[in-house]
């Protein structure tokens, strides 16, 4: 099957996640191979973003200092906390 240049890129962005598709459309490119890099690198910074969503406790960072102070002394014996 031949096919034009710009028909290819349009079906690979057709094809890729929205969430991407959101992405690639923001940018330029000028053939199908800087669209399949500018993919994949959306996809990889996609990916470290969950990744660092699941790996660490969303719950530490939402409180506060004041609210892990609080916290920590409760756990201390009354003696030890000034």
């Amino acid at each position: 099957m031949h096919e034009n240049e710009e028909s290819k890129r349009a079906r690979f962005v057709s094809d890729l996640r929205r969430e991407i598709q959101d992405v690639v459309e923001l940018y330029e490119y000028s053939s199908l191979e800087k669209l399949v890099h500018l993919a994949i690198k959306i996809e990889s910074q996609f990916l470290k973003k969950t990744y660092f969503k699941t790996t660490y406790n969303d719950d530490f960072y939402k409180t506060s200092w004041k609210d892990k102070n609080q916290t920590s002394s409760k756990t201390f014996p009354s003696n030890l906390v000034k």
